[in-house]
């Protein structure tokens, strides 16, 4: 690995140490020999008179200050007793011998005298290779003991006081840092701040790499850029992407369609990224079933019918490449879901489409026809809500004002009132995750005056409040009406939030103030999902997955969405629209749940409608006075005829008219007149069935007929008996009228 050169332009720093007093000569003279001789045969105490040359410099570094003097002395001893085993002073040691001393030698096993052994070999030999000792470094002692304590504790608190500016206030962190700074100041050879550029810190973390310090140098890179040493904050990548890479078994000219149109496309970059990854997963399927087809122009018809047939039966892991182990996923060898079919549908139809459109290759299929989704796939896909249980999404709501500092865990490092904040918008706002982490500074304000609507209805100052919502997924940045609880809580947030620098929104271009920023960068936003819901469901004493599946704070936009639609004079569908940022109401649809009390209130009035008659009202008799004289005047009309007796309903025989002297067929005169009457009313009167009633009306063909064996007996209103009334009209007992249940 080459060396770091240290940059001129970088601030001065002299070491205490001036090598240019001592006499470093590579070889022991013979008087040296023979004294060195006699400390590895003989048990001597070693004093400095005995060899001043090489004890004097080692006193210089060991004993500067009284950090561990006990240590101090055994490396001494040591140091002095490995020159007399080498029969070479330590100036001759070359950098892989102090290496080999310090991971090899048995005696340092258990001994904290490494740091001191280490800070030898940096200000005596130029030794800057200490990562390459395996032993416990502990680079803040080596750091102490090179560049003094003092330096060391005053730059640490300048970047202490820096970090913690910028939100970097977990206990965590404080214990972290010195070693990183010490890592960096040992490899720049200067403790000063002002000394770490770009060049230092990655140096180091490519010195440092899969060591925690590498991994923590980003924090470094925060402080200094809150100190204004750096002009942003440096941010390092840590890790090279896999996905997509792979190109066994695919054929080459294949892969140069697929670079090419992630070259040209104009989707965002994850969305690009996700279709050229299952291009090329479809070139692997490509190089297995259908060789020959290396391009788009050599996809017809028949190679559309066998993708849809293979999606349709490919399962999770089938199509992986050499670049990702699927053996990790719990659901390989799964068939794949109807939305990941379709999406892999929506794939080829872009990719071909695309090529089509810009001319790039003549087709031999038409993308939208021959690779449009299957009937079978795509009924699958109906408007589902994965909305929140009510009762859950009430306790979820009154959780996040009612969350406290001592619900976080221990090593949860978001300050208490930015997760409060965050929960509140999630809450009441019904905006999606990436939306909250791209709210800006200033997003809200009060409603100052009364809003009064088209139809008169005031809406008092105060009661709402106004939020900004930035370019979103579906529509461009507009502002809706929010609880005033969203506006308290982020007020909250910003009494407590630094004042760091702007940073670039990807989406829209701009440099912007973002909300929740913290560590001199916006907030993730996984944060909602990882750390804010089961914040929540802890407090809420809710489970963090239900029926549906983990609680997700897509799911909660969904349930404040619904909320706002069922509830008694809610808002409409196209007002639901406006405020969710839709431009089409079909996608509001999606979010829409149709309660179940709903359901059941519409289910109890058709039920009760199930069990209405239709009854006729004579008016005439009723306006002439003759009902007092006992002249009927309610018919029930049992289908082809009507009953006039207005106890009907009382009647044992109403399933199966026995045919009384009350009957009125609709056929006879009085019926037809009945029914041409003007003056007659027609309403719905319910009737209640007893439960043999009940099993005759659904069709039970057995309690039908054990029904009518008990009625035979049974005498009708007008006191005869079924068969009576038989033998008297010469026929046998009419069909029985069945009601609707």
């Amino acid at each position: 690995m080459a060396e770091y050169q240290v940059s001129h332009i970088q601030p001065e720093y002299k070491f205490h140490i001036n090598l240019d007093e001592y006499d470093r000569r590579a070889t022991l003279s013979a008087d040296e020999l023979k004294v060195v001789r006699r400390w590895k045969e003989e048990n001597l105490v070693i004093t400095k008179r005995q060899a001043p040359r090489l004890h004097k410099p080692l006193t210089d570094i060991l004993y500067r200050s009284n950090l561990d003097r006990a240590n101090s002395h055994r490396a001494l001893k040591y140091l002095l007793l490995t020159v007399a085993h080498q029969e070479k002073p330590y100036w001759g040691w070359s950098e892989d011998l102090w290496v080999e001393i310090i991971n090899n030698s048995p005696v340092l096993k258990k001994t904290g005298m490494v740091p001191q052994l280490i800070a030898v070999a940096y200000l005596l030999c130029g030794f800057r290779s200490v990562y390459k000792i395996q032993r416990n470094v502990a680079t803040a002692v080596v750091a102490r003991l090179v560049f003094g304590a003092e330096i060391v504790d005053t730059e640490c608190e300048r970047l202490f006081s820096a970090l913690t500016r910028v939100g970097f206030v977990c206990q965590t962190v404080r214990p972290l840092v010195p070693s990183v700074f010490a890592a960096v100041a040992l490899q720049g050879e200067n403790p000063k701040l002002e000394s770490f550029d770009r060049k230092i810190l990655e140096h180091t973390r490519e010195c440092y790499t899969g060591n925690h310090i590498a991994k923590r140098i980003g924090i470094l890179s925060n402080g200094l850029a809150a100190m204004g040493l750096t002009s942003k904050v440096i941010h390092f990548q840590a890790y090279q992407p896999r996905h997509g890479t792979e190109t066994d078994n695919i054929n080459p000219e294949w892969m140069t369609w697929c670079r090419r149109w992630l070259e040209t496309t104009t989707l965002r970059e994850g969305s690009r990224r996700a279709v050229y990854n299952t291009l090329t997963r479809i070139g692997i399927w490509l190089g297995r079933e259908h060789p020959e087809v290396t391009g788009p122009e050599q996809w017809t018809v028949s190679v559309c019918a066998d993708y849809l047939a293979a999606v349709d039966r490919l399962r999770i892991g089938d199509w992986g490449g050499s670049t990702f182990d699927y053996r990790l996923i719990p659901t390989v060898g799964q068939p794949l879901q109807a939305p990941t079919k379709v999406a892999y549908y929506q794939v080829m139809r872009r990719f071909l489409s695309d090529i089509q459109s810009w001319e790039w290759a003549q087709l031999r299929c038409n993308p939208r026809y021959h690779l449009s989704t299957p009937k079978n796939i795509a009924k699958y896909l109906g408007v589902n809500p994965r909305t929140i249980d009510d009762a859950s999404w009430l306790k979820l709501t009154w959780a996040s004002f009612n969350i406290e500092p001592d619900d976080l865990s221990p090593d949860c490092f978001y300050p208490f009132a930015l997760l409060q904040a965050i929960a509140v918008v999630w809450t009441h706002a019904g905006l999606r995750s990436n939306e909250i982490a791209r709210l800006r500074v200033g997003c809200t304000r009060e409603q100052s005056e009364d809003v009064v609507d088209q139809s008169g209805n005031v809406v008092p100052a105060g009661q709402v409040c106004w939020l900004d919502v930035p370019e979103g997924k579906t529509s461009v940045a507009y502002t809706k009406p929010v609880g005033h609880a969203v506006h308290k809580y982020i007020t909250a947030w910003m009494k407590k939030r630094a004042s760091p620098r702007k940073h670039l929104d990807r989406r829209t271009g701009e440099h912007v103030h973002f909300l929740f920023q913290l560590r001199n960068r916006p907030i993730a936003k996984e944060v909602l999902n990882q750390t804010v819901i089961p914040l929540l469901c802890k407090k809420a004493g809710i489970p963090i997955e239900d029926s549906k599946g983990r609680i997700t704070s897509h799911r909660g936009r969904a349930s404040a969405v619904s909320m706002l639609a069922s509830v008694p004079q809610g808002m409409t569908i196209f007002d639901l629209a406006k405020w969710c940022g839709h431009t089409s109401v079909q996608s509001t649809m999606s979010y829409v749940r149709s309660k179940p009390t709903q359901l059941a209130s519409a289910f109890a009035k058709a039920d009760q409608a199930a069990r209405m008659i239709e009854i006729v009202i004579d008016n005439e008799v009723i306006a002439a006075g003759a009902t007092k004289d006992g002249a009927p005047w309610k018919y029930y009309d049992l289908g082809d005829s009507y009953c006039s007796n207005a106890f009907w309903s009382t009647c044992p025989h109403r399933m199966a008219c026995a045919r009384c002297y009350f009957n009125i067929p609709k056929p006879s005169a009085k019926g037809v007149v009945l029914a041409a009457q003007q003056a007659a009313n027609r309403l719905l009167e319910e009737v209640w069935l007893s439960p043999e009633e009940r099993d005759a009306v659904s069709g039970d063909v057995e309690a039908l007929e054990g029904m009518l064996n008990k009625l035979r007996d049974k005498p009708a209103l007008d006191g005869r008996r079924p068969g009576e009334i038989s033998a008297t009209c010469g026929s046998q007992v009419s069909s029985p009228f069945t009601e609707s249940e």
